[in-house]
């Protein structure tokens, strides 16, 4: 059975609220926040990106506008930079779970953490919550402390950390907790690291002098409270640990939302003129949108998020048009909330 959300604070009301922080997500929360709209994004994972961050953040996309060969890791930052002076709210490691109505026209969407109350809510879930795999190793019930996800450096500095896996979010923690302190062994059972060109130099550069070591290839024979056992080159290695981070990647979860009342069609939710689904002031945008099915293209996403958001606007403030008008007349980011209202 799924457990009730507990909420520990609800937060300001926000005009717009964005379920999910893929690239639909970034362009939707961009753009209403570029109508002078107080938008709030959540995402499900610990960091933003959706699907090119989880899957394939150091593959090449080639389909993205006006960015020819661009990494998907890049591309994700390209789009976090152009929402940076927007003020978005920005709300990572939390996963959606409900949507009821708040009585005055808007929406109330919970997560394990806390309710959140908005004018209108955009879903750019897209395959839904990328949560990680399941750390399906001997023994791992054996150890006091193994996770999953990437954890926060800090968290662990001074610690011994074991990082198994060869997905780019392994090379990145082992590179990000050598920094913040921690005593970091990396392992994985094929000899190569997936990651950008820089990542995989210096994790080669922290392994020469010492401050990461490595074990690849390398065979996982257990957990144990204390650590973990290797096989390297025939021979066992006893690893010391007093955290285990095994990251596999991850796989998409639409189950916290098709409880929502969206007339599901399968995976998809059906839209209409605006991304507008079946209740007043939710729309769906990207690969959960019945009308891109399976066009699940970026050109596709971007103009789904940048037409819903401009509805949503509307939806939350009838003064401001559908219409955005041209981004080259306005002369800048909103500044100071200029056209920043109140929602309610």
């Amino acid at each position: 059975m799924q457990a009730e959300p507990t909420h520990t604070s609800t937060p300001p009301r926000s005009d717009v609220l964005v379920v999910g922080g893929g690239p639909a997500g970034l362009h939707a929360a961009f753009y209403a926040g570029w109508r002078g709209l107080s938008v709030r994004l959540l995402e499900a994972r610990g960091e933003l990106g959706g699907q090119l961050m989880a899957l394939y953040p150091d593959k090449t996309v080639y389909d993205a506008p006006g960015r020819p060969q661009t990494r998907a890791a890049d591309l994700v930052r390209a789009l976090e930079d152009q929402l940076a002076p927007l003020g978005v709210d920005v709300r990572t490691g939390e996963v959606a779970r409900t949507l009821e109505p708040d009585g005055e026209g808007g929406w109330v969407v919970s997560t394990d953490q806390r309710s959140y109350e908005a004018g209108a809510v955009i879903l750019a879930a897209g395959l839904g919550a990328l949560l990680p795999r399941e750390a399906r190793v001997p023994g791992v019930e054996a150890h006091p402390d193994v996770r999953t996800d990437l954890p926060d450096p800090a968290e662990l500095a001074g610690k011994r950390v074991l990082v198994v896996g060869g997905v780019p979010q392994a090379t990145r923690a082992a590179l990000e907790l050598a920094d913040a302190g921690a005593e970091v062994t990396l392992t994985h059972r094929r000899a190569g690291f997936r990651g950008e060109t820089g990542e995989l130099a210096r994790l080669e550069e922290l392994r020469s002098n010492g401050r990461v070591r490595v074990f690849a290839p390398a065979v996982l024979q257990g957990l144990t409270p204390q650590g973990a056992e290797l096989t390297v080159n025939g021979e066992s290695v006893h690893i010391p640990a007093d955290t285990i981070l095994v990251l596999n990647g991850y796989l998409p979860d639409l189950s916290p939302l098709q409880g929502w009342p969206l007339e599901w069609d399968g995976e998809y939710v059906p839209d209409g003129q605006g991304g507008e689904t079946s209740l007043p002031g939710v729309y769906v945008v990207g690969d959960l949108a019945r009308s891109g099915k399976d066009f699940k293209l970026l050109s596709l996403a971007f103009a789904q998020a940048a037409i819903a958001a401009n509805h949503a606007a509307h939806h939350v403030r009838p003064d401001l048009k559908v219409r955005p008008g041209h981004s080259s007349e306005r002369g800048g980011y909103p500044v100071g909330g200029e056209e920043r209202a109140p929602s309610r």
